[in-house]
């Protein structure tokens, strides 16, 4: 489902967030975005899951232009 995908999760730095990230990861997914507003929360994920497919996004849900730019070339969401 998620091979060769490009993958954003909203909330990503979240006890599921994080969960869902490490699972997806044992796939031969393209790319997931971890988007979140918590700074500190995505530097201590990006310390215990380290992963080149990784990126990570500051952003608000509530922010349309931010989360449109974070939606760009994306095809799978989990909100």
């Amino acid at each position: 489902m998620f091979d060769g995908k490009k993958v954003l999760i909203t909330g990503g730095t979240g006890s599921l967030g994080i969960a869902l990230t490490k699972e997806i990861l044992k796939t031969e997914v393209d790319t997931i975005r971890i988007y979140s507003r918590n700074e500190s929360k995505q530097i201590e994920m990006q310390n215990e899951v380290t992963d080149p497919r990784l990126r990570f996004l500051i952003g608000d849900v509530r922010d349309k232009e931010r989360l449109s730019k974070a939606l760009e070339d994306i095809e799978i969401v989990i909100h």
